[in-house]
């Protein structure tokens, strides 16, 4: 990935990660948003780049399991933890294959084609 595209990404999770570090932490809405977000922006920057589509599908997907891997700890009660840990591989695959899903309609968005 170019410079340009890192340094991007790089702000907005350090954004995530200074408002997971607040009193009220990070919430899972708050993660989900943001993961959306991030999903809009790195849509944004790839769709510029002469990359095949589904090398820029790839990057998409590997900035939502950074995400997820780096925050979805921190959005669970403590009490849930244990139960967490359990659940955790098979939310994290559901949530990359809604993310999968979700690139297209994104795309369409960004571009402002949607219907």
């Amino acid at each position: 990935m170019s410079d340009e595209f890192l340094v991007e990404i790089e702000a907005f999770v350090t954004d995530i990660r200074e408002r997971a570090g607040d009193e009220d932490g990070l919430t899972v809405s708050d993660l989900a948003a943001s993961s959306v977000s991030a999903m809009t922006l790195a849509i944004k920057l790839l769709d510029m780049r002469t990359l095949p589509g589904e090398e820029k599908k790839a990057e998409v997907l590997k900035l939502v399991a950074y995400l997820f891997d780096s925050f979805a700890d921190r959005c669970v009660p403590m009490l849930a933890l244990p139960m967490w840990w359990l659940l955790k591989p098979a939310v994290r695959s559901l949530i990359l294959a809604v993310a999968s899903g979700a690139v297209e309609p994104l795309l369409l968005l960004t571009r402002g084609t949607a219907v």
